[in-house]
């Protein structure tokens, strides 16, 4: 029983997902994106207890796999009562995640893989990943997070 309330998918969700500067400039400064949890009963809004992992790949046009060479990784724990604060944005119900890319490492125009991969507590293990367009970035974006 307790399965039906376990996570069953996460999904990266797409029109909050892009490079973006987070500052008063033009240039990329990150990667900006809301990871959603799904239960078994498919009801999204669902907090999550583990690990992230999130990988930046270069982009393999026509390919069944399109993730080439890894450019950069983060390990984001959500194990503890500030994790959760830190991330969990209350009013979309949603993980809010921005992550710094070293334009020295990683070429800031084209195409690229966004993978995420949750390890539970309870040995489970759940992967999406999400094509990113470095070259449609916006400017400086609010954070999403309702006031406290």
């Amino acid at each position: 029983m307790l399965s039906l309330l376990m996570p069953g998918r996460i999904e990266i969700v797409e029109p909050f997902t892009r490079a973006a500067s987070f500052d008063d400039d033009d240039t990329v400064d990150g990667i900006e994106f809301l990871l959603r949890a799904v239960n078994y009963l498919d009801n999204p809004g669902l907090m999550i207890v583990g690990n992230l992992r999130v990988e930046l790949y270069t982009f393999v046009p026509a390919s069944a796999d399109h993730k080439g060479q890894q450019l950069d990784r983060w390990d984001i724990p959500l194990r503890t009562e500030q994790d959760q604060r830190r991330y969990w944005n209350r009013l979309t119900q949603m993980y809010e995640f921005r992550l710094a890319v070293n334009p020295e490492a990683v070429p800031l125009a084209g195409r690229f893989v966004l993978l995420v991969d949750y390890q539970g507590p309870l040995g489970g293990h759940l992967t999406d990943e999400f094509v990113l367009d470095m070259r449609q970035q916006g400017g400086p974006i609010p954070s999403l997070r309702a006031s406290r």
